[in-house]
């Protein structure tokens, strides 16, 4: 279905034919054709254009036009780093720690670990994956987020469902499935000089690499990558808060670096050095990262990283920061999938966010500040692959957006098109998705030994699987990496609000080991 959408365009492009600065706006349209594609971005209100690069453009005249006014037309949000399975955990510390981790390979070893993060998160991949991945992705939509990386491993291909999932992502079958490797545990160098191969043969890949404090022992997973030959312009490192400034002049030919500063900060006490990252040419992206340690979602992080900015005297402008959601994982991805993201242009992937601006903000030269103060009340439409997924109930009936329910966002009405994973596009509400949520939530043991049952009695049968799902976080050493074996020892904490409420504030003050920097956010939601 094609579609267009008229607003004041955000495109984000170099694309001179379609604005003269990457960081222009412009009142006007961006068309998307039925191949899902971005056919042209076009000046002015004018109700029909050439499409010259295709001379499709009668596929337009019978198309849904979406007026948003003065409210911003975005490049889709992408979150490059993320872990869907940990999505409706809580913020969590260990109690009574007063100094913070050195590295990742201590905090899962903690005594409350198991109980507060790892049991949880296995009851809902067990009990009720389905739902698990539809409340993160929903989460992920809230936050205007069109594409995101950490998708939990799965016996299913989790791609063209409702958010792009990078590492599943085929573009319905024009790019292979592997275009995009990613690895949460250290690999050991036969396994890294195996990714340094497939870089060199054209795959991009997604590393967690040298995460915690500057000097900490686990710098030497960076040096691995450099020794394995890793360090390339296709290798996306996720953190390198522990890599001195110096050691960045080793990747000679720089990729990409995901800063997640909420969680850096939270477990760690410091971040990346990301001036040093940007004086080698290296490129910036940010990631929500997960529930625990992490921001709702990516529109959130964005806000973290400029309190951080501000802190340390770096002077990104919001420019600078919304490029690191938008232009600047989009590049990354476009390695990968030979097709522009997180930019408007002809060509693109039909992937967009419509983000509310008052009359005041309208009149503006900067818009990426409405975007950088933007919550999840500001989202006000999300489009993926060319289709209306999540908005305001006027623009989503504007946009024809078929099969949608409501859905309750800070109080205010949305509506949703989401259909059941594996149910011939049966229309499926978040009610019904947060309804089993409780319901493992209200008993695991009970709900985790039916869908075992279930499993088993389709192995008997011969009938096809279930869906399954991994954990892909590293679970530390028994009995923390898996379920204990009295089941009803577990006992899982409140499924979290899709968005920044005043209780995820609350929980920020007096907690983990950022100094009170992060109470800061919550300025941003006032």
């Amino acid at each position: 279905m094609s579609l267009i959408v008229a607003g004041r365009i955000v495109p984000l492009t170099k694309d001179r034919k379609v604005a003269q600065s990457e960081n222009a706006s412009f009142q006007g349209r961006v068309w998307i054709g039925d191949d899902d594609r971005i056919a042209a971005v076009s000046r002015g209100t004018a109700g029909a254009v050439t499409i010259t690069n295709s001379g499709r453009s009668a596929e337009f005249d019978n198309a849904p036009v979406v007026d948003v006014g003065n409210d911003l037309v975005v490049p889709g949000f992408i979150d490059l780093h993320s872990h869907l399975a940990y999505a409706p955990l809580p913020l969590w510390t260990e109690p009574d720690r007063t100094v913070p981790f050195q590295h990742h390979d201590i905090w899962p070893t903690r005594p409350t670990y198991a109980e507060s993060i790892s049991w949880p998160a296995y009851a809902f991949i067990e009990a009720a994956p389905a739902e698990l991945l539809a409340y993160a992705e929903i989460r992920a939509l809230v936050g205007g987020t069109t594409s995101i990386q950490g998708s939990p491993p799965s016996n299913r291909p989790l791609d063209g469902w409702l958010v792009r999932n990078i590492e599943d992502e085929t573009l319905g079958g024009e790019i292979g499935r592997h275009q995009v490797l990613a690895s949460t545990l250290t690999l050991k160098p036969e396994q890294l000089g195996a990714r340094a191969i497939s870089m060199r043969q054209g795959a991009t890949f997604i590393y967690h690499c040298a995460e915690g404090r500057p000097d900490s022992i686990v710098q030497r997973e960076y040096r691995a990558a450099h020794a394995a030959g890793c360090l390339q312009r296709r290798l996306v490192a996720i953190h390198t808060n522990a890599v001195d400034s110096a050691s960045y002049d080793t990747w000679s030919d720089p990729g990409a670096i995901v800063w997640s500063p909420f969680s850096n900060l939270w477990l760690y006490g410091t971040t990346t050095d990301v001036p040093s990252a940007l004086g080698r040419g290296i490129s910036l992206c940010i990631g929500s990262d997960w529930g625990p340690s992490g921001t709702r979602n990516v529109l959130g992080e964005l806000k973290v990283a400029s309190l951080v900015s501000e802190a340390k005297g770096w002077g990104f402008s919001p420019f600078d920061l919304v490029k690191m959601i938008t232009a600047n994982p989009g590049d990354v991805l476009a390695e990968a999938w030979q097709r522009h993201a997180g930019r408007l242009q002809p060509g693109a992937l039909g992937d967009l966010v419509v983000i509310a601006s008052d009359a005041e903000a309208a009149s503006r030269p900067d818009p990426f500040k409405s975007i950088l103060r933007a919550t999840e009340a500001d989202v006000r439409l999300v489009v993926v692959n060319g289709k209306p997924l999540y908005g305001t109930e006027q623009l989503m009936q504007q946009a024809s957006a078929a099969q949608t329910s409501r859905i309750s966002v800070n109080g205010e009405t949305r509506r949703l098109a989401l259909t059941r994973f594996e149910g011939n596009d049966e229309p499926w509400s978040y009610k019904d998705v947060l309804k089993r949520l409780e319901e493992v939530r209200d008993d695991p043991k009970a709900t985790i030994e039916s869908a075992r049952r279930l499993a088993f009695a389709a192995i008997r049968t011969g009938a096809p699987p279930p869906l399954r799902l991994a954990l892909d976080m590293p679970t530390g050493r028994v009995p923390v990496g898996g379920l204990p074996k009295d089941l009803s020892k577990i006992i899982v904490p409140p499924i979290q609000p899709l968005e920044h409420d005043e209780a995820f504030f609350a929980s920020i003050h007096g907690r983990g080991f950022h100094e009170g920097l992060l109470d800061g956010l919550s300025e941003f939601y006032s």
